[in-house]
């Protein structure tokens, strides 16, 4: 039994051996291993599967998984909408006589939590940042008026004005956008 034993304990211990010994390059006066290199480019970054996702604003957003719709044109039937997550339903602002807009209540940052949990991506940072749906509507705010505004969850800028794949960057605004 002992024989057994340490015959099992011997094979481990060559076989660890053998696993770990030299290759028979670089260190013991052998040859010298070639470099290493590498062939293929590096991955893309993976399609992002909610916040971010294009998609077609006319499906409702049948076409956003994880989400709860496609911002975009109104009817558009191409892919140029942004599948997204409302984070403010009836925030409101006021004007002034010069018909500048006033504090929004609440503040669409204390929302971003919202936001960064349908985000998937690794480039940018999720927020509470698109306003949509103001009321009432104008072409133009006017002065000492009310608004109620909806608001949906974007994707801010990343370094160097950076956006996930099917995105590019409104520097002005610095998010991204479907353009």
């Amino acid at each position: 039994m002992r024989l057994a034993h340490l015959f099992v304990v011997s094979l481990f211990a060559v076989s660890m051996s053998a696993a770990c010994g030299d290759d028979g390059g670089g260190g013991g006066g052998g040859n010298v291993d070639a470099p290493i290199v590498i062939d293929a480019p590096p991955d893309a970054p993976p399609e992002l599967t909610g916040l971010g996702k294009r998609c077609t604003p006319s499906m409702g957003g049948a076409d956003c998984p994880n989400t709860l719709g496609c911002l975009g044109p109104v009817g558009s039937t191409t892919n140029n909408g942004m599948c997204t997550t409302q984070c403010i339903m009836n925030a409101t602002f006021m004007t002034d006589a010069q018909s500048v807009g006033g504090a929004i209540t609440p503040n669409p940052s204390t929302q971003d939590a919202v936001c960064t949990a349908a985000y998937t991506g690794t480039i940018g940072t999720a927020a509470c940042n698109s306003p949509f749906g103001l009321t009432p509507a104008h072409t133009m705010l006017m002065p000492n008026t009310t608004y109620t505004v909806q608001y949906a969850c974007g994707i801010t800028c990343g370094a160097n004005n950076a956006c996930p794949t099917g995105l590019t960057c409104n520097a002005t605004i610095q998010q991204c956008r479907v353009m």
